[in-house]
């Protein structure tokens, strides 16, 4: 497996990865989450799914400049 096609396999994963934590930050703002562990007064923006979503998108980016860079 070469470097181009192994960067479009990490592009890929991450980029489900990132859906998918978007997607459940999503149901923890309109307080539809029932598997994490923030209160209803909570800040949404402390919870694990957020957090989750930021690093996601972050290793997404990187992982997009890096498949720039070949």
């Amino acid at each position: 497996m070469d470097l181009q096609t192994t960067l479009f396999v990490l592009d890929a994963v991450l980029f489900l990865g990132t859906a998918y934590a978007w997607f459940q930050f999503y149901k923890v703002w309109h307080n539809k989450c029932d598997t994490c562990s923030v209160d209803l007064h909570m800040s949404p923006f402390r919870s694990k799914c957020f957090v989750g979503a930021i690093f996601f998108t972050l290793a997404f980016a990187l992982a997009l400049y890096a498949t720039a860079l070949i």
